[in-house]
């Protein structure tokens, strides 16, 4: 796997962070968990299956500790406060909660009478529209949800197999072993949605195969650039390339259309899970 995703350890996702309800933001509660350097596509069903050992611990999923995760699905409820706005969002194997904290400094310009949600400020949420979620797993009242870093539009649909495809691969490598290990018995890919792990690696080679040139380079620098869990920016990219932003924008668009790479923070932010 990639160095910036291979240790799922670390702390972070324990039921610290605000509660359901509340209306001061917790020391912490904004970033603490991002610094954690792990970042895991995953389900709802993932979300809601994950176990946590003792109080406070690092929740997990596979047996693998998760401080962030990154899932996508459909709006079902929107239920904005002054301080926070909660999310219902269902992928179609489950339901959860999503809490983004409203930052007081651009709170002033989010218009929230059209029937949307301000999502973080930059970006507009709509009630069935469908959205990618980037946060860490809590827990209150034996109750679990999401604290999320960021919540925004899936104006792609496209993405959602894209996702549900890494959230499978990731789920096979922990399970079953990286590819060239012991193959299942039946030799097939299990409950894979579209085959295992060592299929999904085949064919993201053969993918970027095909594709050209300034794709290439942009998914050997996500692959080799010392990043945080969020990726690289279109514009950190397209500088270290040298190259405008214009042709970046092109290759990244080939690199997502494939489901080689996927946005983080936002559309033109991107990172890679490799196998």
């Amino acid at each position: 796997m990639d160095g910036n995703y291979s240790s799922y350890g670390g702390g972070g996702g324990g039921g610290g962070g605000f509660m359901p309800g509340e209306t001061n933001s917790p020391a912490g509660g904004k970033t603490g968990d991002r610094d954690n350097k792990t970042l895991r596509p995953v389900t709802v069903k993932q979300i809601l299956d994950a176990s946590q050992p003792y109080p406070e611990a690092p929740f997990q999923v596979d047996s693998a500790d998760v401080a962030n995760v990154l899932f996508m699905g459909q709006v079902r409820n929107i239920s904005s406060q002054s301080t926070n706005v909660t999310y219902k969002i269902d992928d179609g194997t489950g339901e959860i909660e999503v809490k983004k904290w409203v930052d007081s400094t651009t709170a002033d310009n989010m218009d929230t009478d059209d029937g949307k949600a301000p999502g973080d400020g930059k970006s507009e949420l709509e009630l069935n529209g469908y959205a990618r979620v980037f946060g860490s797993i809590k827990s209150f009242g034996n109750k679990r949800y999401i604290g999320a870093h960021s919540v925004r539009p899936l104006t792609n649909l496209d993405e959602l197999n894209c996702h549900f495809l890494e959230a499978t691969a990731v789920h096979l490598f922990f399970t079953r072993g990286p590819p060239g290990g012991a193959a299942p018995e039946n030799g097939a890919g299990g409950d894979a949605v579209m085959g295992g792990a060592e299929e999904y690696g085949t064919g993201q080679n053969k993918a970027l195969a095909s594709m050209s040139p300034v794709a290439k380079k942009i998914y050997n620098l996500l692959k080799t650039e010392p990043q945080d869990d969020t990726g690289l920016h279109l514009q950190v990219i397209a500088s270290k390339l040298n190259m405008p932003a214009t042709e970046v924008s092109k290759g990244g668009d080939e690199l997502l259309g494939a489901g080689v790479i996927f946005s983080t923070m936002d559309e033109q932010t991107w990172a890679i899970l490799e196998y």
